[in-house]
């Protein structure tokens, strides 16, 4: 049985088809992971190992990502990206070593309390992974001096399911991750994953796409009031700021769809033929249209990239979200009905949310529609595609992210 996301009609086929889309996972991984996910996914034919891909175009090695498989606190054997800018010592910081090490006085908080950078925690979308931050941000907000970390959700080449052969992930099991790698960011906790960022990193948690949708659910069960056993508290995160961008609504996808049949069945088509039949894994146009800005700009992605990305989406859509489980548990639920404001957002860091002026997949409205939920008058609106984060003009993004970090 399919089911829709937000309520559409069941009976429509069309309607039905996109809705199941957005909640895949999203798409490529980095480069330094080819050997990682080759020996961790099921020897399928379907499932070959890509060809490694080119180069990083990048030549500072200080600020190129590191690709590795993690436990995380919740069970999960996670695909993990770090790019964390060299420390740089200076010669306060060297009296202080030689201090430390004459009198056995332990300085390494103070020391990491010296870098006020929040780090950036990023998390993927449909048909992604972790690889799609570190190709162009992760460099560049580490050259900046930012320490940037990503994972790759359950079901991608990465990390695999907890259950063998399970096609299909609960969101619950999302939110249970994300927990576990925020917690495990800090190196004084005891499910620390060991990444050198201090004993109380502040964090800015940033999602694309599904990613988003992710983070709102962990954002209700983190500052909600059906927090009862305090799973989730926030003293356990030294959460900064939050950031959507191209974020899936709170309603998911069913409103959206019924717009986008509305408006143009060929773009209604085309979303049901990229996600649900899977032709953006092997339809050069349609994996344009849908990530990256239609086909009469390449927006600085070659033909030679999309054959590349096209490889990582067939390699982390090996299982896909429950929509069934998550039809039941959107976060509009919780929403007010008036002003469709989530009931904790008084109780949230500083957030910002991005919409793009060429999104073939989260229209306006559904962008406006997460904005008034996270507590914002009106979001910010870049000029890109749905993947902010790739092609020509993925510095547009980027710039909204470090306007709002100047702003904290």
């Amino acid at each position: 049985m399919i089911m829709m996301i937000g309520g559409a009609p069941s009976f429509l086929l069309l309607c039905m088809l996109p809705i199941t889309v957005l909640s895949a996972f999203e798409v490529p991984y980095p480069q330094t992971s080819a050997q990682i996910r080759s020996s961790i996914v099921a020897s399928d034919a379907s499932f070959a190992t890509p060809p490694p891909p080119p180069p990083p175009q990048n030549k500072n090695d200080e600020n190129q990502p590191i690709t590795r498989q993690i436990l995380l606190g919740s069970g999960t054997m996670a695909e993990v990206i770090t790019c964390i800018p060299p420390k740089k010592t200076t010669s306060p910081d060297m009296l202080e070593n030689i201090f430390s090490s004459l009198f056995g006085t332990d300085n390494t908080s103070s020391s990491s309390s010296k870098n006020n950078k929040p780090t950036l925690a990023f998390l993927h979308g449909s048909f992604h992974a972790s690889w799609c931050w570190a190709e162009k941000y992760m460099p560049y907000f580490a050259s900046l001096g930012y320490p940037c970390v990503a994972f790759s959700l359950q079901g991608t080449g990465g990390t695999p399911v907890m259950e063998m052969g399970a096609k299909k992930v609960k969101i619950a099991s999302h939110v249970a991750d994300l927990n576990a790698f925020l917690k495990g960011l800090s190196d004084d906790d005891t499910a620390s994953l060991g990444l050198g960022l201090g004993d109380d990193p502040k964090i800015l948690l940033i999602g694309h796409s599904f990613g988003g949708l992710t983070i709102m659910k962990w954002l209700e069960q983190t500052y909600g009031d059906n927090n009862d056993d305090n799973s989730n508290s926030p003293k356990d995160i030294n959460l900064a700021g939050v950031g959507l961008m191209c974020s899936v609504p709170p309603s998911g996808n069913g409103a959206m769809t019924m717009r986008f049949i509305r408006r143009s069945l060929v773009d209604a088509w085309k979303i049901t033929a990229g996600f649900v039949m899977k032709k953006a894994i092997t339809d050069k146009a349609i994996c344009r249209d849908l990530f990256f800005g239609g086909t009469e700009d390449d927006n600085g992605i070659s033909d030679e990239d999309v054959e590349r990305y096209q490889s990582y989406f067939q390699r982390d859509t090996v299982a896909t979200i429950d929509l069934g489980d998550l039809a039941k548990k959107l976060p509009s639920a919780l929403a007010d009905v008036e002003t469709g404001r989530a009931p904790f957002v008084d109780r949230l860091p500083p957030v910002f949310v991005v919409g793009a002026t060429e999104d073939f997949i989260v229209d306006r409205e559904g962008v406006d529609e997460t904005a008034r939920y996270m507590g914002l008058e009106e979001p910010l609106i870049v000029d890109s595609p749905h993947d902010v984060m790739l092609g020509r003009r993925w510095n547009n993004g980027a710039d909204a992210i470090l306007e709002f970090i100047g702003a904290l």
